[in-house]
């Protein structure tokens, strides 16, 4: 235990350290998709933006797949293809809105370049199960996407952008309550949908104890803050993360925790076909109108907005 210990102290100072290039393979690449999106979810330049000191943005982060691979981020994908790095179509419906003398914009950031390959994932598995001392040498996919995305919105901040909120779903709404948690100077809030970044609970809980440590590592981080201003959307239809596994964050101030769990899969649809979802598809529901509706029927995000503006 104390071997595992001193590496999650080694994990939590390898991340604080920003002065590495952010040279990921494959990041220049799948940047030149990042871009600002309408409510339509169509991109356009930054250039149609011209008061960015009263311009409210949101940072949106897209899901992410397996460390091994890039995570899909098409420049124009169809509206609520979240598997193609969309923004959540409840995000999009913030688009111009006025929140005080701000006005939303939002923009879609491709960070998902790859993390572990499947030697090092195993690698550290066997050092786990062996309790042998760790020497992690390369970074996972979540702690590469939190420095990319840190390092775009120090970016925004040096343009003139003074009013910076992050936002995701899954890998990318994780990584947004992770850099809110750590940086609460530079963002002014976090949202959250269906946080999660370990795979799923089977797997991290047990199958793949590396995951289920690489996941403690973040849970510390959070731990070291008695605060966090964020809203947090969770379903207990959702395999990688729940309400129970998400519970910690009830603990801290500013959350606003929203178990969604009335919703229920099965009446919603789609975004690429009119076909209901199954009744255990709790974590891909967001990509759904029915989400959407049931965000603006409690007004969920405008409140949460106003409040911290």
């Amino acid at each position: 235990m104390k071997k595992i210990f001193f590496f999650i102290i080694f994990l939590i100072s390898s991340q604080i350290c920003y002065s590495e290039s952010l040279d990921y393979k494959g990041l220049k690449k799948i940047s030149k998709n990042s871009t600002f999106m309408d409510g339509k979810g169509k991109p356009y330049s930054e250039d149609e933006i011209k008061d960015k000191k009263n311009t409210l943005l949101i940072v949106y982060n897209h899901g992410s797949e397996e460390d091994t691979k890039t995570d899909p981020c098409k420049l124009k994908p169809g509206f609520g293809y979240t598997w193609d790095g969309a923004v959540v179509p409840a995000i999009l419906n913030l688009h111009n809105k006025k929140i005080e003398e701000l006005e939303i914009k939002i923009y879609r950031l491709c960070s998902g370049v790859k993390g572990m390959s499947s030697k090092e994932q195993k690698k550290i598995r066997k050092s786990i199960e062996k309790g042998e001392e760790l020497n992690l040498t390369t970074e996972h996919k979540q702690l590469k996407r939190q420095k990319i995305i840190l390092s775009k919105t120090e970016e925004f901040s040096d343009q003139g952008f003074e009013n910076i909120v992050l936002a995701g779903w899954s890998a990318g709404g994780w990584a947004s309550l992770n850099l809110q948690s750590r940086f609460p100077e530079k963002f002014k809030g976090s949202i959250a949908f269906n946080p999660a970044f370990a795979g799923p609970k089977k797997e991290w809980q047990k199958q793949y104890p590396e995951w289920g440590a690489f996941r403690k590592h973040q849970v510390n981080i959070f731990n070291q803050n008695d605060s966090l201003n964020a809203i947090i959307f969770t379903h207990s239809k959702d395999n990688f993360e729940d309400p129970e596994t998400l519970s910690f964050f009830k603990e801290f101030k500013g959350m606003h925790f929203i178990d969604y769990s009335e919703l229920k899969p099965a009446n919603c649809s789609f975004a690429d076909v009119d076909k209901k979802m199954p009744s255990n598809n709790g974590h891909y529901i967001p990509q759904s109108s029915c989400v959407t509706k049931y965000i603006n029927d409690d007004n969920y995000l405008i409140n949460y907005l106003e409040k911290i503006f």
